[in-house]
């Protein structure tokens, strides 16, 4: 009885079968030792019953225990190698005849047993509050995934799914327990608090054996302030204001009109179709923007940026990546540390990378504007492409290489023509087009045509 009772057990922590079968196993285990005490079968004090909150592991490890005493001296074997063989299948343990030898028989089954068989889920929890547009949803989680999208009507869905995996730790199942949800309903807002209880080094070590995924439908014309913790946010079709944050994931929004504020330190951002200022920071991930009218503001410190079809001010900053912008209509200010620069925009151009070259395209220049590029190298070249008839004033230099141009330039002064440095006016002048490399070329060039002439 000792023996069926313990894999009963094993059973249960390994693949969450007879959940909730944990008091009939313990008063099983109970009326064994207590008959085995009243017949003399075993010394007095030498086990302890079971306690009413024992976990599925400690009931098989004490009726282990108490069955290894009792076969020691029954002088009998267990045959858990026979049930394994019978639940798994003879080819399963042949495979494994030669490691058993030498490894503990249970880390092989985990390792050894399909991840569906492994895994606990707790119930869903589900709940449905009466709101109205204008109001606000708050998620404060220590883990989970967020996936928030939107819904005709009045009604905040809340759908979330908890499962762990035991394969590698079978304490995981005891730790997702511990993750405590709290919802409140106050008149249109909603207020979700995901909280471990337990110690913090014990639940940040398991939460990668853990899934939980809140997964929420708002009206659309409603506020989101949501944060999470190594899992990734999804927002779609949302009309509202939406800030969002996680840790060592990435964020995915789309077709949301209000102002938006997103931040990760692990993964990528992207951002597609919208409509309101967008401020977006990540440590560890690249950045794509698309389809969009409002500012925009973009930082990474190792990855990409790319900016494409979007009307507004950009500022895009990186350490460690390529800054590329695509069909937008409006100012640009990007810097890199690490990669080049690709600008094709109709306003004035900032642009500077201490560790490539810079590609800028001047599409419908602003002729009010003082300033139409602003372009700086470190380390690699410039290629400036402008329409045939731009007014503007140049004052181009390298160090270390050649500035050629197909426009006609009007000379500031008399004297010999430099080949590495341009200063002048075309089409009668204009606004300013600085261009200024160490250790590469800077090339002005025509938009319709591809052969310069050497200054």
């Amino acid at each position: 009885m000792l023996e069926h009772t313990a894999k009963i057990a094993e059973d249960s922590a390994l693949t969450g079968a007879f959940r909730s079968g944990e008091s009939q196993c313990i008063s099983q285990f109970n009326n064994v030792l207590k008959r085995l005490s009243d017949i003399n079968a075993i010394p007095n004090g030498l086990f302890d019953e079971l306690q009413a909150d024992a976990s599925f592991s400690q009931i098989g490890i004490a009726c282990h225990q108490l069955a290894a005493y009792l076969n020691e001296g029954l002088d009998t074997t267990t045959d858990f190698k026979g049930w394994f063989s019978s639940f798994f299948g003879e080819r399963f343990m042949e495979n494994l005849t030669e490691e058993l030898a030498d490894k503990p028989f249970g880390d092989l089954i985990r390792k050894a047993v399909p991840d569906f068989l492994t895994e606990t889920t707790l119930e869903d929890i589900v709940e449905i509050f009466p709101v109205a547009p204008g109001g606000k949803l708050t998620i404060d989680a220590d883990f989970g995934a967020i996936d928030v999208k939107s819904a005709e009507g009045d009604n905040l869905s809340v759908h979330i799914r908890r499962a762990a995996q035991l394969k590698e730790d079978r304490r995981a199942g005891e730790i997702l327990k511990n993750f405590d949800i709290q919802m409140t309903h106050e008149a249109v807002d909603v207020n979700i608090e995901a909280k471990f209880r337990g110690p913090v080094k014990q639940w940040k070590k398991a939460k990668k054996r853990l899934d939980v995924q809140f997964e929420i439908v708002v009206p659309r014309n409603y506020t989101l302030d949501l944060k999470t913790a190594d899992e990734k946010i999804s927002v779609v079709d949302i009309v509202g204001d939406v800030n969002v944050h996680t840790t060592g994931a990435g964020l995915r929004l789309q077709n949301i009109t209000g102002l938006i504020d997103g931040t990760t330190s692990g993964g990528n951002i992207d951002l597609k179709a919208f409509e309101g200022d967008a401020a977006l920071r990540t440590s560890g991930g690249n950045i794509t923007l698309e389809e969009g009218t409002g500012d925009v503001k973009a930082k990474t410190s190792g990855g990409n940026i790319q900016i494409v079809d979007v009307t507004g001010a950009v500022n895009g900053n990186t350490s460690g990546g390529n800054v590329t912008l695509r069909g937008c209509k409006g100012g640009a200010d990007v810097k890199t540390a690490g990669g080049s620069i690709k600008v094709e925009n109709d306003g004035p151009v900032l642009a500077k990378t201490s560790g490539g070259s810079i590609r800028c395209q001047l599409q419908e220049p602003v002729s009010s504007q003082n300033l139409l590029l602003d372009l700086e190298t470190t380390g690699g070249s410039i290629d400036a492409s402008l329409v045939p008839d731009i007014a503007a004033t140049v004052d181009a230099k390298v160090l270390g290489g050649s500035v050629t141009t197909e426009f006609s330039v009007v000379a500031e002064t008399a004297g010999p023509v430099k080949p590495d440095q341009l200063r002048g006016t075309i089409n009668g002048g204009g606004p300013l087009l600085r261009l200024f490399s160490i250790g590469g070329n800077v090339r002005l060039r025509k938009a319709e045509t591809d052969n310069p002439t050497k200054v």
